[in-house]
């Protein structure tokens, strides 16, 4: 299953370069063999941060004009060849798993996306009691269980719909 790990957002140089936004830690990167680009497969020579954003090269990738249709790309990998470390995971390896409020002692809904927010990433919440906004980040953030698919966090009173 192919990962969207960032976008190419313009060019860089005359050489090839491209500048990219990267979605996921830059430390996997490092253990990246391969990558796609807008559907076609690169190997990915070298990247290096600028500012806020990466310069990559790209094999093959070697001039302006041959960088410039890759504008605007999406940037993808084979999430097999990610590589994570011993309990990392990405958020969409747990988007679909129910949540459940230790607080309350009850499912509140399934995880239906994460909101990258500046202060902290956000777990958008939907289920019968509606949608729930829940920080992404201790103390709210309880753990993951992969063998139940249940993503754990601990809830506030006034957080959730049914508690206007």
């Amino acid at each position: 299953m192919n990962i969207e790990i960032g976008r190419i957002l313009n060019t860089h140089g005359v050489r090839g370069e491209v500048k990219a936004e990267i979605y996921c830690d830059p430390a996997l990167l490092r253990g990246l063999q391969a990558i796609t680009v807008g559907g076609a497969e690169y190997t990915l020579k070298s990247f290096r941060g600028h500012g806020a954003f990466f310069l990559l090269t790209l094999e093959g990738v070697d001039s302006i004009g041959a960088a410039m249709p890759l504008k605007g790309k999406p940037i993808t990998a084979e999430r097999e060849t990610l590589p994570l470390k011993q309990g990392e995971y990405l958020f969409s390896d747990i988007y679909g798993f129910d949540v459940f409020d230790t607080r309350t002692q009850q499912v509140i809904g399934t995880l239906s996306e994460v909101l990258e927010r500046p202060a902290s990433m956000i777990y958008r919440v939907t289920g019968e009691i509606g949608e729930s906004l829940i920080p992404a980040a201790p103390p709210f953030y309880q753990g993951v269980n992969f063998e139940e698919k249940r993503l754990l966090v601990a809830t506030i009173e006034g957080m959730l719909p049914n508690e206007d």
